[in-house]
């Protein structure tokens, strides 16, 4: 039978969404080589909305195409860490800037829920999400789609890092990084983010190298 133009919308987005909860949980490992017709069997539909998943999975970064060898799941080691991280940096130094000469008192007021939300959520995914909720409504008060469409992207990239258990929650940069947005105190608030993200990174890739001084041995890293 052939699926109709809803069908094949409504099966993408079930495959998008379990295939990007598998890959974020880690239950589908970096490396996994993701085979079209057997996830297509496992969903019960048809490669096509199997292929526009995969696809738009890529465009968020968590899988990989190449010639003849398919999709796989994204590999990411140190040297790329270092990369996303520099280039958030950037993006979302640039998009804060943008964005405090633009906030609004209903505007503060919205990231003053959000934030609270962020602070109070449950550590583990709901946090992640909450976070995620916080920092892209901020930076899309910029009115600069593409801008903000890049820094999701990447902050995609890195969000399965972000769920072991040996990167914890460090509210004190939260805190620091939002009272810096409250006093419309720019430098301030970049030079907080940027701060925290390259500590971050020494801490994934440390991570990645199997370092096991650094959290492995008492199950705790300071920050995330």
């Amino acid at each position: 039978m052939t699926e109709g133009n809803g069908e094949k919308q409504m099966a993408q987005d079930v495959v998008l969404a379990s295939m990007r909860d598998a890959i974020l949980s880690g239950e589908l490992a970096p490396g996994t080589k993701l085979r079209q017709e057997k996830l297509a069997e496992r969903f019960g539909t048809s490669r096509i909305p199997v292929r526009e998943a995969l696809r738009a999975l890529e465009y968020e970064g968590l899988v990989r195409s190449a010639p003849y060898r398919g999709f796989a799941v994204t590999e990411l080691d140190a040297d790329d860490i270092e990369e996303v991280y520099d280039l958030r940096i950037l993006l979302e130094g640039h998009a804060v800037r943008l964005a405090v000469l633009l906030i609004t008192d209903d505007d503060l007021r919205t990231l003053e829920g959000l934030y609270r939300e962020m602070m109070e959520a449950t550590p583990g995914d709901a946090q992640l999400a909450a976070r995620e909720r916080f920092y892209i409504r901020l930076y899309s008060l910029t009115g600069r789609p593409r801008l903000v469409g890049l820094i999701a992207r990447l902050r995609q990239e890195v969000a399965r890092s972000l769920r072991w258990p040996t990167l914890q929650h460090a509210p004190s940069h939260h805190e620091a990084f939002f009272e810096a947005i409250r006093a419309g105190d720019v430098e301030r608030a970049v030079s907080q983010l940027a701060t925290h993200y390259r500590r971050v990174a020494i801490l994934i890739r440390r991570n990645l190298r199997g370092d096991k001084q650094f959290g492995r041995s008492d199950g705790h890293a300071p920050l995330r």
